[in-house]
């Protein structure tokens, strides 16, 4: 008498094959990277993602029984960049603590206006930090699990926000001053960012003129700093943020090329948000002679005048790497101006 199988496996004849016989090798004793994952099904990114995956990882042969997890970002066009899986590695490799990486016993006690300056500069990118946080969040649920590449990204992209939060929160409690003052203006920009629903609007805007920008401000910090323990938290921030751009670039440049028409939709989108802030809000007074006072050295009269010139060439050169940005994009030279200027004129405050 044959004894019944332990476990009764489910009639798969019309589930499809596993692949089988894949073997990824590691490649210089450095492991295996994501892209070298792009291989047999696991690599068969779809254009559209199936509404029976739910969040099977892509390749897995799936119970067609399996219910519509209802993802609403299932069109490849929405997230994608052909250089996902190398974002997602250099995120990895880019991580670094805010507690260990930061010479804190380093921070030299600075003159009053200059600590009240750097304070008063964190205090407001805190702010920042928090949105860049949260926006992504917000979107990654909503994206189908078969753009892998995408959602493992944009969860680094949390944690670094987290980390700039952290390392700002302790840079503005470190030296004697304390966090500073919060403009209505301020918030009034960060809640016209984070109330985006599209995902396209809010990456474009995001990732692509916010972080852009961005990038460029810290930039600018970093190189005003009145220490270097300052400027080291500004660098290593600004590098994390040049991956995120990095993503907008490579993704809008690809949805572009897919898809012409959405230039249309993310001009509309530049146009809104600046009737907006241009209605509701204004630049901050505290953080722009902050800048000032980073920039010129000082508080006294001349010393903000210099820096007033100084944040003056800053805007300008925002400006200029804007233009470059959209139409390295796909986005046609006036075009590209008007956005940039759209962005300029209704969001001093870089986000």
């Amino acid at each position: 008498m044959s004894e019944e199988p332990i476990i009764q496996l489910p009639d798969t004849s019309s589930w499809g094959t596993p692949d089988w016989g894949i073997k990824v090798m590691p490649k210089d004793s450095k492991g295996i990277v994501m892209r070298d994952c792009l291989i047999g099904r696991a690599g068969e990114v779809p254009d559209v993602a199936p509404k029976n995956t739910g969040v099977a990882q892509r390749g897995s042969v799936v119970d067609p029984n399996t219910p519509d997890f209802g993802f609403p970002i299932r069109d490849k066009n929405l997230v994608w960049a052909d250089n996902m899986a190398d974002l997602y590695e250099q995120a990895k490799a880019g991580q670094w603590d805010a507690t260990t990486d930061i010479p804190w016993d380093d921070l030299p006690e600075l003159p009053d206006d200059l600590e009240q300056a750097v304070c008063q500069i964190m205090t407001f990118l805190i702010q920042n930090e928090y949105l860049a946080m949260y926006l992504p969040a917000k979107f990654m649920h909503q994206i189908d699990p078969q753009f892998t590449e995408v959602v493992l990204f944009l969860a680094t992209q949390v944690m670094d926000e987290a980390r700039h939060a952290e390392v700002f929160t302790k840079r503005a409690l470190a030296n004697g001053g304390g966090l500073q003052y919060v403009s209505a203006a301020e918030e009034w920009s960060v809640r016209s960012l984070l109330s985006q629903d599209d995902y396209s609007n809010g990456s474009f805007l995001m990732h692509v003129l916010g972080e852009g920008t961005f990038m460029e401000l810290l930039m600018f910090l970093e190189d005003i700093s009145p220490d270097p323990v300052t400027a080291k938290t500004f660098k290593l921030a600004r590098q994390d943020e040049g991956r995120h751009v990095g993503y907008g670039i490579s993704h809008f440049s690809y949805h572009i090329e897919q898809d012409p028409s959405i230039k249309d939709q993310l001009l509309a989108a530049a146009e809104e948000r600046t009737m907006f802030l241009q209605q509701a809000s204004g630049s901050s007074p505290f953080v722009l002679k902050a800048m000032m006072t980073l920039a010129g050295g000082g508080s006294h009269p001349e010393q903000l005048a210099k820096g007033r010139d100084r944040v003056r060439e800053l805007y300008e050169e925002m400006h200029k790497k804007r233009v470059r940005g959209l139409v390295s994009i796909g986005f046609e030279r006036k075009t590209a101006e008007r956005i940039s200027e759209l962005h300029g004129s209704g969001v001093q405050n870089f986000m």
